[in-house]
């Protein structure tokens, strides 16, 4: 039994370790102004500001989140293959490392970078963050049992 109690342990911490970084990079990165709203939103000037005023705002906060929470899903499937070279565990990695790829170039920092604004999509890409944040973290709190 207490081996058992010792596997359960790392998942009980990493799990909230995890959202808590990708929550802390999502409120610093939301209070970088975006290049495309610099000179459109009221109270965003030079330096930084962190004022949730827009769904882009929240958006970065929650997409920031969902992609720490792919990374530790990443090396922890990359760490199972590694230890067991299962295809299984391969397909994993390369289907979170895809996952990854679409979170990042979806994110609201990618349409800033380039000057497109999210639009009225904010507000929906935002509700669909939230629903791959609790999927990913319940992936993830499984993956470390």
């Amino acid at each position: 039994m207490q081996p058992e109690a010792r596997r359960k342990g790392p998942s009980k911490i990493w799990v909230p370790i995890v959202l808590l970084i990708g929550l802390a990079a999502g409120l610093v990165l939301a209070a970088v102004p975006l290049p495309s709203t610099t000179t459109t939103s009221p109270g965003h000037g030079p330096g930084i500001h962190l004022q949730l005023t827009t769904a882009t705002d929240v958006d970065v906060i929650l997409s920031t989140v969902g992609i720490a929470l792919l990374l530790a899903l990443t090396f922890v499937y990359a760490g199972m293959y590694s230890a067991t070279k299962a295809s299984f565990a391969l397909g994993l990695v390369v289907v979170l490392l895809a996952l990854l790829l679409e979170s990042v170039l979806s994110s609201p920092l990618v349409y800033g970078a380039f000057g497109e604004p999210t639009g009225t999509l904010g507000t929906f890409l935002a509700f669909a963050d939230v629903f791959k944040i609790v999927a990913f973290t319940v992936l993830l709190y499984l993956s470390l049992e």
